[in-house]
Formats: C-alpha cells, sequence, structure tokens
C-alpha cells in the first residue's frame, strides 16, 4: 500500500503538469482537509517544488506548442477521423511524457548531492517536525502552526500557545502527550506553576489537572524543571528507569542514552530512586545521579554550566564517538544521517555545537576530524 507521501508526491506531479483527474482532485482535497500529517506534506512538497524550479522547467516544454504543431500536421493528412484518433493518441502520449519527465526532474531534485554549508542548514531548516499535544480524547494539535490562534479552546480546556510555550486552564485530569521533534525545544506551564523547558526529541506525558495526593509526571528525552514548592503534594517525575520525588526545586534529567537516566540538581533536594523502590539516592545542588541499568546509581559532581548548556541552544561534547555524535546532529539539528564510510563511526571528537550554527559545526568537522560530507535525499551523509 502506498504511504501518504508516494500518494501526494503523484497528486503533486499530476496537478503541477495538469493531468491530476476529477477523482484525484477530490482525494486530495479530502486529504488536504481531514489529515493534519498529509498537509504537511503537501505544504513541504510545495516548498521543495518552489525551491527547484520545477514549474519553470514544465514552462520550457510548451506542451501546448507542440500539441499545436501535431495537430495542424494530422489535419493536413487524409482521413480526417483518422488523424484526429491519432492525434488525440499522441496528445495522450505527449502528455504521459511530460508527466514522466516531471517526475524524473523531480527525483533528481530530491536525490542531488548539496555540499554548500549554508544551503545545507537551509534545506534541513524546512524538512523540520513541529511540536504536537495529544490531548486525552486523542486529538492531535499542532502547537506551532502558525494560522492557530493564541488561545485555543478544546472541549472544557483552553490552550494559551505561542511558537515556544504552552500554557493552559483546564478540569480536565487525563493524561496528555507534549511531543518534541528533533531541532526544536519546547516550554509548558503546569498546572501547579511548575515550569518545564523540554530538549529536542523529547516528550512529557502530564495531566491538565493534579488531583491527587502527589503531581505526577512522565519523561523521555531531556527537560529542566522548576517545581512549585508544596509541602503537602510532592511532585514526581517518572523516567522509563528512574523516578524522582522532590517538593520544590531546579534540576534536569536526561534520558537519552539508552539504559542511562542522569538526574542533575541545581537547586534545593531531590530523591531518585528506582521504580519499584529498590535503590535510593539523594542528591544535593552540584550533584548528578546516574543510573545504569546494569550498575545502580552513581553520584557525580557536575559543572552548572555544562549540564544547562542546552537551554541557551550550546552543546559541549568530550571524546564523543562518531556515533554518538551522529545520534546528538541529528536531535539537536533535526536531520538524518549515516555514514557512507561505516569505520568512521568509531572515532572520536570533541567540540562545541551552536543549535542556530550548523554550517560551522560542519566545517570544524570538516577541518579538525578530516570528514567529507553531503546532503541527499533529506539525509546528511558523512564519509
Amino acid at each position: 500500500m502506498a504511504t501518504d507521501y508516494d500518494i501526494l508526491h503523484r497528486l503533486y506531479i499530476e496537478r503541477l503538469t495538469g493531468t491530476i483527474s476529477p477523482e484525484d482532485r477530490a482525494l486530495l482535497k479530502s486529504r488536504l482537509e481531514d489529515d493534519l500529517q498529509a498537509k504537511k506534506i503537501w505544504e513541504e512538497l510545495q516548498a521543495e517544488g518552489n525551491d527547484s524550479d520545477i514549474q519553470q522547467f514544465l514552462d520550457s516544454l510548451r506542451p501546448e506548442e507542440e500539441l499545436t504543431r501535431l495537430k495542424g500536421a494530422f489535419l493536413r493528412v487524409p482521413g480526417k477521423k483518422a488523424a484526429v484518433r491519432l492525434m488525440t493518441r499522441y496528445a495522450a502520449a505527449a502528455a504521459i511524457l511530460i508527466l514522466l519527465m516531471a517526475g524524473a526532474w523531480w527525483i533528481w531534485f530530491k536525490n542531488r548531492k548539496i555540499t554548500d554549508n549554508q544551503a545545507i542548514a537551509s534545506l534541513i531548516k524546512q524538512n523540520k517536525s513541529t511540536v504536537h499535544l495529544q490531548i486525552g480524547t486523542g486529538q492531535v494539535i499542532d502547537l506551532q502552526d502558525k494560522r492557530k490562534e493564541a488561545q485555543l479552546k478544546v472541549g472544557a480546556t483552553t490552550l494559551s500557545i505561542d511558537s515556544n510555550k504552552l500554557s493552559f486552564s483546564s478540569a480536565d485530569t487525563a493524561l496528555n502527550l507534549l511531543s518534541i521533534p528533533q531541532g526544536e525545544s519546547y516550554a509548558i506551564t503546569l498546572a501547579d506553576g511548575s515550569s518545564v523547558l523540554l530538549n529536542a526529541d523529547s516528550r512529557l506525558r502530564f495531566p491538565f489537572r493534579f488531583t491527587q495526593s502527589t503531581r505526577e509526571v512522565y519523561l523521555e528525552g531531556e527537560a529542566y524543571f522548576k517545581v512549585a514548592k508544596d509541602d503537602k503534594h510532592p511532585f514526581i517525575v517518572h523516567t522509563p528507569l528512574t523516578k524522582v520525588e522532590v517538593m520544590g526545586t531546579e534540576f534536569d534529567i536526561n534520558t537519552y542514552k539508552k539504559g542511562v537516566v542522569s538526574t542533575a540538581l541545581i537547586e534545593g533536594k531531590v530523591r531518585t530512586a528506582q521504580p519499584d523502590g529498590g535503590l535510593e539516592k539523594t542528591l544535593l545542588p552540584g550533584q548528578a545521579a546516574l543510573y545504569n541499568i546494569t550498575e545502580g546509581f552513581n553520584i557525580e559532581p557536575i559543572d552548572r554550566d555544562d549540564v544547562l548548556a542546552w537551554m541557551k541552544g550550546v552543546y559541549y561534547f568530550h571524546d564523543l564517538s562518531f556515533d554518538d555524535l551522529a545520534g546528538a546532529i541529528s536531535r539537536i539539528y533535526g536531520v538524518a544521517i549515516t555514514f557512507d564510510n561505516t569505520s568512521i563511526g568509531n572515532r572520536s571528537v570533541s567540540g562545541v555545537m551552536d543549535k542556530n550554527n550548523l554550517p560551522e559545526l560542519l566545517e570544524d568537522l570538516r577541518s579538525t576530524a578530516g570528514i567529507k560530507y553531503y546532503y541527499s535525499g533529506k539525509t546528511l551523509h558523512i564519509y
């Protein structure tokens, strides 16, 4: 079965070349009205089509002139009915040829190798996903859709939205899911006044209203919490491997690395434990608890500026393998990465990444690590 992208790509080429049927036109209209993801894909196709100058290419084919020439040639031959039938067949063949040429042009454009740093950064930015909120009913809301109003009413819930922060007013106690894609960060103010800043490729499950004796949320990825003080209602963060309990404090939790959870305390006091209540550690400011699924907890001192640098869009890496660095680049800039030369993955590298300056990072890696790269088909290739 064709994917949404396959179907929409075909409809885009057909519409562009004027060969779309009434049935397909109706199908396209229905998809764009009812499917948020299909609408986003269509907008991406339009943006990429503008960049590719495909319309200029199609205009250069001058199909009208060619068909006029064919019509004149066929109507001058004996047997007009046969000539018209032949002309109709040739016209259909010409339309199909134009469609195939447009498709070939598009495939070439999508898979061409781009090596210019600025062009790579621009294309990656265009291909970024957006922040989504899935509420308890299952409805999914694009929080970065610029066409949405600053305040959105969803049932009994009022969402206050801007491009990088969400707050709300609601009596609903069902869990909601806030999803942050690669290349983005987003803030949310919870019902108790606690604030959470989520890093790229992170997910937070939370209720619009806390009603139990505890305030509980669920995190995958990385987030910085500034918890409103409430001695009677402990705040608990569940991660895939641990749970962190606080009264009122500031801390960072990172679950990116498989099998490891890091909890770094900036201010106040927290207790972190295994989900079953087994191993347990209490942290003081300036400490981090690293929980390894095979080794348990290890307490280490932290560099506050290093831990929180991501909140300013800066990331430090020390003796990091290219395999791990590729994962970080994908997460921070929102781009898929592949190694054309797999041996590169084991090499180590140190440096700094600026979330807003991918060209500088690529140039630094080229000059210091000796790697080369190109961008093709929404993937950054390193060799």
